[in-house]
């Protein structure tokens, strides 16, 4: 099926459209998690999460190449739902799934904002605002103008994660606490590694903006989850081994910032700041989509139907960081699993596999639903 784009990418800002979706609201999360384990449970998750995401998004990339490129709820559409509630399945699913993604882009809102308040002292609400108006100017501009500034982005947090690093080194470190393992902690860490470096949507956009060229899909999925894998270990390690005192901030990184100095904080700031915006970018590029093929009218006012209700309940509604992340990795791991029934129809109808080959043969399909279920069981338990 031929695909269709408003716009083309180059390998580098599609690879950075993934590495800024899954950079962002979980990356920042892990450290929290992490000081509930062990530094050694982390590494092996992170290489776990690894292939498991690399696996499921080439399955992503593969399901919406054979539907023209499109979103998640289209293809659920095309190859899952028939007769005469076809679309009542089909508006039930994009209510669905636009509200996991409405979750997880007022839980980034929230981050953002607790940065702005922090910089510029002004009331949550004002600075949410701000922050949604901040981020909002990029992807209004289009799909070209996000990858680019994707691009550049990602560029800038490598070169802050580097200097945040030799400034964690060059100051006397934590010793590592290995913490009694609790099956809740376990589970609810590697549930939300798996959601940190996850990009479902980006994924799909890279399928659009590399106009369905398979060698170069598959080169930007294997390249951003490694750069995303990588970014989790360096900042979840260098935050345990750089704070001084109890981990208490959701946005950890800027507690190792303070910890090292005021450049530093500064720049984990700046850091935090720009990893939140990459995920928002994506996130409402995405949810735009969703509603621009739902409805069919112009993206500039689907942008903004799909994302002033992030706003208004990230303004009235949970204000927790954590618990917004916590919430979106539960409903979008579910989701997954109606994913993996959809991509063995769409295989099976296609009769090729020109993106995943044996990667996406029964076997691995089956393994991708154990962890979806592993990872829901670990989005909703308690943390101990």
């Amino acid at each position: 099926m031929r695909i269709q784009s408003e716009a083309k990418f180059t390998v580098f800002e599609a690879t950075s459209m993934i590495v800024g979706h899954s950079i962002g609201t979980g990356i920042i999360a892990v450290p929290y998690l992490a000081t509930k384990n062990s530094l050694k449970d982390v590494v092996w998750m992170v290489i776990l999460a690894y292939f498991i995401n690399v696996v499921l998004h080439l399955l992503i990339a593969e399901l919406s190449y054979n539907n023209g490129g499109v979103q998640l709820v289209k293809s659920f559409e095309g190859e899952l739902f028939n007769g005469k509630g076809k679309k009542i399945f089909s508006w039930t699913m994009f209510t669905v799934y636009g509200l996991a993604i409405i979750v997880g882009v007022s839980g980034n809102i929230n981050g953002g904002a607790q940065i702005i308040e922090n910089w510029l002292h002004v009331p949550f609400s004002v600075a949410q605002l701000i922050y949604y108006l901040l981020a909002g100017i990029v992807v209004f501009m289009g799909m070209k103008a996000v990858g680019i500034a994707q691009k550049y982005t990602v560029t800038v947090l490598m070169l802050i994660v580097v200097v945040m690093s030799v400034g964690t080194f060059i100051r006397p470190l934590n010793e590592l606490q290995a913490s009694e393992m609790h099956i809740n902690n376990l589970l609810g860490l590697y549930s939300m590694i798996v959601f940190a470096t996850s990009a479902n949507q980006a994924v799909i956009q890279s399928v659009k903006g590399l106009n369905g060229d398979v060698k170069k899909i598959r080169t930007s999925i294997f390249l951003g989850f490694a750069i995303s894998a990588f970014f989790v270990l360096i900042v979840t390690t260098t935050v345990l081994l750089g704070v001084k005192g109890p981990l208490d901030k959701e946005l950890a990184y800027l507690q190792l910032g303070e910890s090292i100095g005021p450049w530093a904080a500064i720049l984990a700031g700046v850091f935090s700041l720009f990893a939140l915006l990459t995920t928002f970018w994506s996130n409402t590029l995405s949810l735009r989509d969703v509603v621009h093929e739902q409805i069919g009218i112009n993206n500039k006012v689907c942008w903004l139907l799909a994302t002033i209700p992030s706003l208004l309940f990230a303004i009235f509604g949970v204000n927790s960081f954590i618990i917004l992340t916590r919430i979106m990795s539960g409903v979008v791991v579910l989701v997954a699993i109606m994913l993996i029934f959809t991509y063995n129809k769409s295989r099976k109808k296609a009769g090729a596999s020109p993106i995943c080959g044996k990667i996406g043969t029964l076997p691995f399909q089956v393994a991708m639903v154990i962890s979806t279920m592993i990872c829901a069981v670990g989005a909703m338990l308690p943390l101990t």
